[in-house]
């Protein structure tokens, strides 16, 4: 698939969005975060599909990091979080931006991917964590962190979804004024 200028333009929003959301965070202790970030990763990959939330979540999340001083975990985060967009994209709206035609996923269907890419999520930086601390008991220790993180993150994603779906997929139905979309 050869992504157009719209393309690019959206997976940058959406890596912008996903790296501003990560810094809205809390520090904890030790080394760990709960942070927005997967709040909207999860949001996006709904609204978007796997593609552009998986591409957009990899690149702000890595983004984040080489800005934010954890440039140990860029290439970590990148796959993590790129995959986790997959997944959750993959199994709400597919690969490929929605349609207004295309039915929504169900509120179950949404929550089992959302579920699924947490765990992913928190498999993934259990990894990433015992390579880069070189303990699987301190990587242990943060995994709650993650879950805690990914649980606001679905709570959110549940919350702006529904709103947000309508005008999403006028966006990509057809092309039409930005401003008819938002109804003004």
């Amino acid at each position: 698939m050869k992504l157009s200028t719209r393309d690019i333009v959206y997976i940058g929003f959406i890596a912008a969005l996903c790296a501003v959301a990560t810094t809205i965070r809390i520090e904890i202790p030790g080394g760990a975060m709960v942070h927005l970030g997967s709040a909207a990763l999860f949001t996006t990959s709904i609204l978007f599909g796997g593609l552009y939330g998986g591409l957009g979540a990899a690149i702000g999340s890595a983004l984040f990091d080489l800005f934010g001083g954890h440039t140990q975990y860029i290439v970590f985060s990148f796959f993590i979080k790129g995959i986790a967009g997959l997944i959750v994209g993959g199994m709400t709206a597919g690969y490929l931006p929605p349609s207004i035609t295309k039915p929504t996923a169900s509120f179950g269907r949404i929550l089992v991917a959302l579920i699924i890419g947490a765990i992913w999520t928190a498999l993934g930086y259990f990894l990433a964590w015992w390579f880069v601390l070189e303990s699987a008991v301190v990587a242990a220790s943060k995994i709650q962190y993650s879950l805690i993180t990914s649980a606001a993150g679905i709570v959110v994603a549940i919350i702006l979804t529904p709103k947000l779906q309508t005008i999403v997929r006028r966006l990509f139905t057809k092309k039409i004024n930005l401003y008819n979309v938002l109804g003004r």
